[in-house]
């Protein structure tokens, strides 16, 4: 049974208008009711932890982070709802079909309806993520391992990349492995990776200091610039790498890794001791 919404009252209050139920129809929320419960557990299992799910679920209903999760919930639900409950979209709002002045859907309507509840629905984790930084035990949480593991721990990517077809949460996870892949790749050559777990960790946090969020800001167009043409920008990254050096108060782990030793190579003194002595 579902933990978040549990009144049709607080069902609708997250659904644009939708038709009224009448006396002897079924309330809405008990026909949503198995995709409430399955969207609650895919939202608590992806993007909360249970710990997290439940505290929030002690929320006031005026909570930011509980509205969001609780929209999150709602647009999922729907979006799997849509085909078998033949809802449609009206001028006036959302209506389901068990009136007698409303057709079925056409299929063609049914599918648009998906995709757009669909794009809500990613709308809505766009919205969530940034904020369950804040919830209870949430930084502790596998979730949240699993989105801090890279320098984009939400679905901003998708917009630098100015994708715009399909389901952004998909193609989010479809791009991870790739992300992690590159930024293990500047990690080693360039920027070190015990910087670069560093950073990961401060961005997810969102507490970074000012010049390791230019040094953040700057690796991401990296990412992305890679991700669009398939290569780096050697100069750029040089530049960032200076600037890490130059800074060594802000990048202490930098200096201490061995990626560091990659841009000091030892002198070579020409000793007549030396093997290699030469005149």
């Amino acid at each position: 049974m579902s933990k978040l919404i549990t009144t049709d009252e607080q069902l609708r209050s997250h659904l644009p208008s939708i038709v009224a139920t009448v006396k002897g129809e079924t309330p809405f929320i008990e026909r949503l009711s198995l995709f409430l419960d399955l969207a609650e557990d895919w939202v608590r299992t992806t993007f909360c932890s249970t710990s997290t799910f439940n505290t929030i679920c002690g929320y006031t209903e005026a909570n930011p982070i509980r509205i969001l999760t609780a929209r999150l919930v709602v647009a999922d639900a729907l979006r799997r709802a849509i085909p078998s409950l033949d809802i449609v979209l009206t001028p006036n709002g959302f209506a389901v079909v068990n009136t007698s002045n409303l057709a079925p859907a056409s299929r063609n309507r049914v599918e648009s309806l998906t995709a757009s509840m669909l794009s809500h629905r990613d709308d809505c984790i766009a919205a969530l993520l940034p904020e369950l930084v804040g919830a209870s035990k949430w930084l502790i949480s596998e979730q949240a391992s699993f989105f801090g593991a890279t320098l984009f721990p939400n679905l901003a990517i998708i917009d630098n990349l100015g994708l715009t077809k399909g389901s952004k949460w998909e193609k989010y996870l479809e791009l991870r492995s790739q992300v992690i892949d590159l930024e293990a790749s500047l990690a080693e050559e360039w920027l070190s990776p015990e910087l670069m777990s560093a950073l990961r960790s401060e961005n997810l946090r969102s507490d970074l200091t000012q010049k390791r969020s230019e040094v953040v800001c700057q690796v991401k167009a990296q990412i992305v610039g890679y991700l669009r043409s398939g290569s780096f920008n050697s100069r750029r990254l040089a530049d960032i790498v200076n600037y890490v050096r130059q800074n060594p108060e802000s990048f202490s782990e930098w200096h201490q890794s061995e990626t560091a030793k990659l841009f000091a190579p030892p002198v070579f003194r020409n000793e007549k001791k030396s093997s290699g002595y030469f005149f």
